[in-house]
């Protein structure tokens, strides 16, 4: 009868931390979702190869399709508070940028979250984008979207030698 009541007791508090446990694996971040982060910050020194930025666009759940673009393979990719539409990688003689697009994402909201507080005179978008030169090589931009382009901001990584 005391090993029921144990067992009972056990199976019991088993089944409450289930969901507890759920709640909190459900608001932790995608795997693979913190390098492309990290380099999309744009800090300081930062540096990535093609293939660093490919394999960071791909641990984060993103594929490659037919033109360069990567996209969600299966499901949504949660980013910045957002999810991503797709990406891209260019790194040619002269720059290095990493680009990601997002829906559901403030670009003010974003921008104000990296300090990019200067806007971008250049930037032909409907709503203020913003860019923030980092230092002499890396510049972060965070730009406005629209429904018709299909995404409501994007991060730009930019790194020029």
């Amino acid at each position: 009868m005391k090993t029921t009541i144990i067992t009972s007791a056990l199976l019991l508090a088993a089944l409450a931390a289930v969901p507890a446990a759920h709640a909190a694996a459900s608001a932790i971040a995608p795997p693979g979702t913190a390098t492309l982060e990290a380099l999309l910050a744009c800090k300081a020194g930062s540096n990535f190869s093609e293939a660093e930025a490919i394999d960071a666009l791909q641990a984060a759940g993103l594929a490659r399709k037919p033109g360069g673009t990567f996209e969600p393979e299966t499901t949504p990719v949660a980013l910045f508070g957002g999810t991503v539409t797709h990406a891209d990688v260019n790194v040619a003689e002269g720059e290095k940028s990493l680009f990601v697009y997002l829906n559901g994402v403030d670009p003010k909201r974003l921008a104000r979250t990296w300090s990019v507080t200067t806007v971008n005179e250049h930037a032909n978008t409907e709503a203020p984008s913003y860019v923030k030169r980092i230092d002499k090589r890396h510049t972060l931009h965070v730009i406005a979207g629209d429904d018709y382009e299909g995404y409501s901001a994007a991060v730009k990584c930019q790194i020029t030698p």
